[in-house]
């Protein structure tokens, strides 16, 4: 298993995408590079590679999408979730649905935020979450 990463040596922040889709995984890059520049932003495409990677790199935060391969998003927040219990995690998914949201958060996520919305919310989730860690 391999894993994609876009590094700046002045780094302090790291930031894991797990989503399965090139397209919009390449779109979500683009946006945490450019809403928080400096970052490091590293790529997966499942939630096996999410948790494998989490758990050797420990992110900053870790953004995974709901519907991964080998293992969905909420399993893959749960296992990353029992073993980095301070890192926080974003689900991001297709609907708005309060039983993916419960999941979400009771998985460990610290925040959901639907695709539709992506573009406007998860900048600013990032950047609260990174605040808050600090």
């Amino acid at each position: 298993m391999q894993f994609d990463e876009e590094h700046s040596s002045h780094s302090s922040k790291v930031i894991l995408i797990a989503e399965s889709h090139d397209a919009l995984q390449n779109s979500l890059k683009d946006l945490v590079t450019t809403g928080l520049p400096g970052s490091s932003v590293l790529t997966v495409h499942s939630g096996k590679e999410a948790v494998r990677v989490s758990l050797a790199r420990r992110p900053s935060v870790i953004i995974l999408d709901v519907d991964l391969p080998n293992i969905s998003g909420v399993e893959a927040t749960r296992k990353i979730h029992d073993n980095l219990p301070d890192t926080p995690i974003v689900l991001i998914h297709e609907e708005e649905s309060a039983e993916y949201r419960i999941s979400a958060i009771t998985a460990g996520a610290k925040s959901y935020v639907t695709k539709n919305k992506i573009a406007v919310e998860l900048i600013p989730v990032l950047q609260n979450l990174l605040t808050t860690q600090s």
